[in-house]
């Protein structure tokens, strides 16, 4: 399904690129978060976390790692049907506990949303062969 490869690969493009920005201005990236933090920001990053998820889970079988993407696809789904369960006020101290963290703590989990952005990437590949 081309679609969902293309879609797939603009989501895992943007959580390489936010791994970036986290490690280059993680003060930044919360101001980023803090957007989210209303009822219908929560429903957005939730519909956002749906769609990827569904990307991946479609865009699998073309990939050069199609049970990573279906995994990583179904826990995606997962959070996005979860995320409004969750909460403003506990979101809000999620980014609360974020804020506190040293810039290196934050640096180091922006640079695992790095590390998940260039697997995706390289998963989206076609299967060799």
């Amino acid at each position: 399904m081309p679609f969902a490869v293309e879609l797939s690969g603009f989501f895992a493009l943007f959580v390489l690129l936010i791994g970036v920005w986290g490690i280059l201005a993680p003060s930044r990236i919360l101001d980023f978060a803090n957007r989210f933090g209303s009822s219908g920001g929560l429903w957005v990053a939730s519909a956002i976390r749906v769609v990827f998820g569904l990307a991946l889970w479609f865009a699998a079988p073309a990939s050069r790692a199609p049970l990573l993407l279906q995994v990583l696809g179904a826990i995606t789904v997962l959070a996005g049907v979860l995320l409004p369960l969750l909460g403003v006020d506990r979101f809000k101290a999620l980014v609360d506990w974020a804020t506190k963290l040293s810039h290196n703590k934050l640096r180091a989990w922006c640079l695992l949303a790095l590390a998940l952005g260039g697997t995706l990437l390289w998963a989206l590949l076609p299967a060799a062969g």
